[in-house]
Formats: structure tokens, C-alpha cells, sequence
């Protein structure tokens, strides 16, 4: 496994930060030895169809796992529709960003 990998974003969730068709790189040792911590900026595989990524933000962390949201809540699919998100689901925080 490489430490870093590449995502796209598909979805209008993240505007203005992230557009659709933005890619980010993603660290996926970050979190190996601390959780999350409010505001950063992940990967997780969606809780409802694991072969999804959704990039998103951490609004909050619990013992529960991360509650993650998009900075456009209103188009977005987050923890508001299916709850925190466990630790193994998060694959990384984002590192680097680029456009296209």
C-alpha cells in the first residue's frame, strides 16, 4: 500500500473549497497514531456503499468515530443521512488539492 493515493471529487458537496472533477492527494498514514481532529479535511469509504469515497470535513470526533460533513450541506451525503463514521472507514486526511 502507498501512503499516498488519488481521489477525485464527484459531487458539488465540498463548494467552494473543492469543484467536481478537483483532485485531492490523500495521506493514508495520518491517522495511524491520533484520531481526526475538527476541521480537517478526509477520505472516508461511504458507511452505505463501501466501494465510495467521499471527501469531507470532520465536524466532530467521538468514541463513535468522526462526524463528517460537506462545506455545501445541501447537496451533501454525510453524517447527517448515515451517522459518525468508524475509524477503519476513514482512509486519510487530505494532503494537497488540484485542480484539473
Amino acid at each position: 500500500m502507498f501512503p499516498i493515493a488519488r481521489f477525485r471529487v464527484d459531487d458539488r458537496s465540498m463548494e467552494p473549497t473543492l469543484a467536481p472533477g478537483d483532485f485531492v492527494l490523500v495521506n493514508r498514514l495520518s491517522y495511524r497514531r491520533h484520531a481526526p481532529s475538527r476541521g480537517d479535511l478526509v477520505v472516508v469509504r461511504d458507511p452505505q456503499a463501501p466501494l465510495r469515497y467521499l471527501v469531507k470535513r470532520v465536524a466532530d470526533v467521538s468514541v463513535s468515530g468522526a462526524f463528517v460533513v460537506g462545506d455545501n450541506q445541501t447537496p451533501s451525503r454525510d453524517s447527517r443521512t448515515f451517522g459518525p463514521v468508524p475509524k477503519e472507514f476513514i482512509v486519510g486526511r487530505v494532503w494537497r488539492t488540484a485542480k484539473p
